[in-house]
């Protein structure tokens, strides 16, 4: 994919071919440090499967933000914001066109002169692979920045495939995510289409548009909150944070769901998202849940079916207002 007018070019200018030093400057989920990545909302999808003929899960599409720091990042530090859709269930037809769009506040960001990095890979896949070579941006129909196939072509996707981005972007003011109002609006919820900018405060929507696979919906649209510190301090709405610490056990098998028990301790209560990942199918989120103040620390998470072979668990606790992010130890396991 790639980004929204990064470099501040029009985004309908900016279809250049993409520069290989951002691979310097920035690791993909699979290669970054536990814990960096913040991921928001995840949302799917339902269609009809072709062998049962049953009710099943068709995309399932998720977005997110990572700092190289680790830290939120401060007005004028570049940031990266992510999003992913893959095509889990089987449907009927041979696959799914998704055309994603990035619907936020454009006037908060810059975009430095750095490349977008996408790929397409399985979702199996231990080591996914991405490119800086050209794609097109274009007005998407909300008015948010569409990511298109050379030609202005939907992304298609078969059974068993993810497409993914990762768009360079600095902050121009302070960001305060949660403190601000979420994109709730009934649109997003029902798959017709996402909220509007002015509705959605400082968060990133990715309105993936999908056809040709019989889904339910013509929207999927994950969102996250984004935050960024105004310079000088902890302005922006974001309090200085005491540190936390995640531990994890788990009750996996072989083609079963399992669990996980995910413990946060910090100096403050600590609520929040809480996601694990494989790190052995490219960081993919496998399990997710919000810890609240009555968890008192600790929140059970379901975790997705797994296959045979070699998975790496991590827990990762996304932070507060008032609690610092942080990441369990990575366990392995092979399934048999």
């Amino acid at each position: 994919m790639t980004s929204p007018d990064r470099n501040r070019r029009s985004p309908l200018a900016l279809a250049a071919t993409l520069l290989t030093a951002f691979l310097v400057a920035f690791a993909s989920p699979a290669q970054a440090a536990a814990g960096e990545w913040q991921d928001g909302t995840s949302q799917s999808d339902t269609i009809i499967d072709c062998l049962t003929r049953l009710p099943s899960t068709g995309v399932t599409a998720n977005t997110g933000w990572w700092s190289p720091t680790g830290e939120v990042p401060k007005v004028g530090e570049p940031f990266l914001l992510h999003g992913y859709i893959g095509l889990v269930g089987l449907p009927c037809s041979s696959g799914v066109a998704v055309l994603p769009e990035l619907v936020f506040d454009e006037t908060a960001f810059g975009y430095p002169d750095e490349p977008v990095k996408w790929g397409i890979n399985d979702i199996d896949d231990p080591t996914p692979t991405f490119s800086t070579d050209r794609v097109e941006l274009t007005r998407g129909p909300n008015g948010g920045i569409a990511i298109a196939s050379v030609g202005g072509r939907a992304i298609t996707l078969e059974r068993g495939q993810i497409f993914e981005f990762q768009v360079p972007v600095v902050a121009k003011r302070a960001l305060k995510g949660t403190a601000t109002r979420a994109p709730s609006c009934p649109g997003r919820t029902a798959g017709t289409k996402p909220c509007a900018v002015a509705e959605s405060g400082d968060h990133l929507q990715v309105a993936f548009k999908v056809s040709g696979h019989g889904g339910n919906k013509a929207y999927v649209t994950p969102y996250v909150p984004l935050f960024a510190t105004g310079s000088g301090g902890t302005g922006g709405g974001v309090v200085a944070k005491v540190a936390s610490t995640t531990a994890a056990t788990y009750k996996v098998a072989a083609r079963k769901k399992g669990t996980a028990t995910v413990t946060v301790r910090a100096g403050k209560t600590a609520t929040g998202r809480v996601v694990v990942r494989d790190l052995a199918r490219g960081g993919r989120v496998v399990g997710q849940s919000t810890l609240t103040a009555g968890h008192r620390g600790v929140v059970r998470v379901s975790v997705a079916r797994l296959g045979k072979g070699k998975h790496r668990l991590v827990a990762q606790y996304a932070g507060s207002p008032t609690v610092k992010p942080s990441s369990s130890s990575v366990r392995s396991i092979r399934l048999r």
